[in-house]
């Protein structure tokens, strides 16, 4: 029998869009149902205490650096009264400007379009992570790895204004395109993945080592 023959007429030739995203349907599914379930759980918390769990998830903390970022640019500081100096430079500029431009095109804020970034981003990572695992093992795997991903303790951030879930989705589907063969998108990817977070930079490495052994 042939390895062609072996491995089934699953790994004849990549679904088509559809096709693929009805192979990740329950992964996705499952992945919006836990963290639809610890945004309750906030709401609850939240509003135990009278707060608000919309702001704690779009204006508190790194999501009011991004939002400077969006609408002032860079060369913001913060001086603490210890002497450190906080300025937004830390703060890698793909999210500011997916923002920038949400808040361009519709009526939400910057903070807003930097929600709606980070929720869809978190699907696209999901199945970003689920296309990686069903590659390299099976459906059952993406599965799982998604819903581990889903129900991480910091899993909240995945809902937050942040780059994380954004980062996530390109790095996912940067190494899908590296197990897959397509090196330019791969390269494209990881390259946005560097404008996002600083470990993006490991993204990048680990593409350019697949491509140097692969060629």
């Amino acid at each position: 029998m042939t390895d062609l023959e072996t491995r089934g007429p699953a790994r004849l030739g990549a679904p088509g869009p559809s096709g693929a995203l009805r192979r990740a349907a329950p992964a996705l599914l499952g992945y919006a149902a836990v963290r639809a379930l610890g945004l309750l759980a906030l709401a609850l918390w939240s509003a135990a205490r009278d707060k608000s769990a919309y702001t704690l998830l779009t204006a508190r903390w790194d999501s009011l650096w991004y939002t400077r970022v969006a609408e002032l640019g860079y060369g913001y500081e913060v001086r603490l009264p210890n002497g450190d100096v906080h300025s937004n430079l830390a703060f890698f500029p793909l999210l500011p400007w997916l923002e920038r431009l949400g808040a361009a095109l519709t009526p939400l804020s910057y903070a807003d379009a930097g929600f709606v970034v980070s929720l869809l981003a978190s699907l696209a990572a999901a199945w970003g992570i689920f296309a990686v695992a069903e590659h390299v093992y099976d459906r059952r795997v993406g599965v799982c790895a998604v819903l581990l991903w889903a129900v991480l303790p910091v899993g909240v951030v995945q809902s937050m204004a942040y780059s994380e879930s954004l980062f996530t989705a390109l790095a996912a589907w940067s190494l899908y395109a590296v197990l897959t063969g397509r090196w330019v998108t791969a390269g494209a990817l990881a390259a946005l993945a560097g404008l996002t977070r600083p470990v993006g930079l490991a993204v990048t490495a680990a593409v350019w080592a697949a491509a140097v052994t692969a060629f």
